[in-house]
């Protein structure tokens, strides 16, 4: 009876020990595949995060070129210069051409002529100057892109002895700011009409393109 009570027991613990054993190898393989997962399961994390990473880069990176566009088309350098009311307004400035000529009583025997001087007279010796006014116009423009609206108009006074006496220039106030006064007064003061019987103010305008 004892003998069997003991083969009894020796034969539960192997088969304890059998089952024990046989259990850890199974827990054994089963853990692994966990580890291998997880282990597995970080490197498309990394990828996720650095795809982000890319991601905020490229926007950046257009965000940037677009940032540049705008800069370069609100760029003023090119641009012609922008023109206020009062650059525009027209301002009359010169001689006093109200006055009436002034006859001394030698001027009797002068080469004065015996007729006035027709639009024809005038015109051959204006227009010979015409380029010249052109170019005080120009120059006197704050650039060469800047439209400059309105025109110009050149008075002046014809002394019967045919030499101008006074001038008188209207022009934008831009263009007076840039010395079409000067300019145009040294071009039309040196015009020299042929005699008259007696002195005139003539008028010139200029359309401005």
């Amino acid at each position: 009876m004892k003998g069997f009570l003991l083969g009894l027991i020796v034969a539960g613990v192997g088969f304890a020990g059998y089952y024990f054993l046989k259990g850890s190898h199974l827990r054994w393989p089963l853990q692994e595949p966990a580890a291998t997962v997880d282990a597995g399961a970080a490197p498309p994390k990394e990828a996720r995060e650095k795809k982000k990473k890319r991601r905020r880069g490229a926007v950046r990176e257009a965000g940037n070129e677009v940032a540049g566009q705008g800069r370069s088309a609100a760029e003023p350098e090119a641009e012609p210069v922008k023109l206020s009311p009062a650059d525009l307004k027209l301002v009359s400035q010169g001689d006093d051409l109200s006055r009436p000529d002034v006859v001394h009583l030698g001027d009797a025997t002068d080469d004065t002529g015996s007729r006035e001087l027709t639009q024809d007279d005038i015109d051959a010796k204006f227009h010979a100057k015409e380029e010249a006014i052109l170019g005080c116009i120009s120059k006197a423009r704050p650039d060469e892109d800047t439209y400059v609206p309105g025109r110009v108009t050149v008075k002046f006074r014809i002394q019967r002895t045919g030499n101008v006496r006074g001038v008188r220039v209207e022009a934008p106030s831009i263009l007076q700011k840039g010395g079409i006064y000067g300019c145009i007064k040294g071009v039309v003061g040196g015009i020299r009409f042929p005699p008259s019987s007696s002195s005139q103010v003539v008028s010139y305008p200029f359309s401005l393109t």
